[in-house]
């Protein structure tokens, strides 16, 4: 299945999932009050966080020409969530200074991990993944040092660390939700520019693009819709790894699909998680980015012996 066939393919499927996940909980039989005011907005939430961690990870898969980028994995999710960790330490309690504070750790993470990896003017894959990984373990060190000197007694704030689409503010939905479909429109605008990219820098200089500018502006945007996930909903991980190779089968590599593509499969992917995350052990909840963890971890794996095999490791 190709092109906008798939597309409408995901679409409906998002559509089926989303309702589903309205009538699926530890409560059987839920009243209207349950299903309007407390499943509603983590199925919006879901659809949301997934489009933001999805279709930040096909941006940067194509940027880095790296089919193991991922916002989780390159320290970006991490980040964002250090910068709201620091925002509560600092008392910065506005809308305005938590997202800015989540954005300006994202793009740094991702500033910094370019900057290790690249050498002689190449950033191999493996070099990449190794920054990342360090990064990611600074700043996950960093969260964890906020949370056990300024948060121990917090349950909210753990949950939060591990990953939860429970946040029912809808001003914070709101802002993360404008932030993240401005992000996935402008990445589709330059999703030509992001074709020509992953043909390599000097082709793509050479086809009288301005190389430097478009990756800035891609890097930028693709941390700003982690940023606005992660100021939601905690460190949800893999889903900008697994869902764009995912959707590669259903609509191929042109970002003009894919893009669109990842978005609604991270929507997919997440809606169903957190169904699952709900009712696997009621009354209890499992933070849906321990779920997620479970399923892109073997997947990584997967994907790094593939690599292994074709040669490019």
């Amino acid at each position: 299945m190709k092109g906008t066939e798939g597309l409408l393919a995901l679409l409906a499927v998002t559509v089926v999932a989303g309702l589903a996940a309205l009538f699926i909980g530890p409560v059987p039989n839920a009243s209207w009050a349950i299903i309007w005011e407390i499943r509603l907005p983590r199925v919006l939430l879901a659809l949301l966080v997934g489009f933001g961690l999805a279709g930040a990870g096909a941006v940067l898969q194509g940027v880095l020409r790296n089919p193991l980028a991922d916002p989780f994995i390159l320290g970006t999710s991490s980040a964002a969530a250090t910068g709201v960790m620091l925002a509560g330490v600092l008392g910065l309690r506005h809308y305005s200074a938590l997202y800015f504070m989540s954005l300006g750790f994202a793009v740094l993470s991702i500033f910094v991990v370019y900057r290790i990896a690249r050498v002689n003017g190449k950033t191999p894959i493996q070099t990449i993944i190794l920054a990342g990984v360090i990064v990611s373990l600074f700043f996950n060190a960093a969260v964890f040092v906020f949370f056990s000197v300024f948060y121990r007694e917090s349950f909210t704030v753990l949950f939060y660390l591990l990953g939860t689409l429970t946040e029912g503010d809808p001003t914070l939905i709101a802002i993360s939700g404008t932030i993240i479909l401005a992000g996935l429109g402008l990445t589709w605008l330059l999703s030509r520019e992001l074709n020509v990219l992953t043909q390599g820098e000097d082709t793509a200089f050479h086809l009288g693009l301005e190389v430097e500018t478009a990756k800035k502006i891609l890097f930028v945007t693709a941390s700003a819709m982690v940023a606005a996930a992660v100021s939601v909903a905690g460190m949800i991980g893999f889903v900008g790894l697994i869902v764009p190779h995912m959707m590669r089968m259903i609509v191929g590599p042109d970002h003009r699909l894919l893009i669109p593509a990842s978005a609604l499969g991270g929507a997919i992917f997440l809606i169903l998680t957190d169904a699952l995350a709900r009712t696997l052990v009621p009354p209890m909840e499992i933070p849906v980015g321990a779920l997620t963890a479970l399923v892109g971890s073997p997947y990584f794996v997967y994907l790094l012996r593939r690599k292994q095999r074709v040669g490019e490791f």
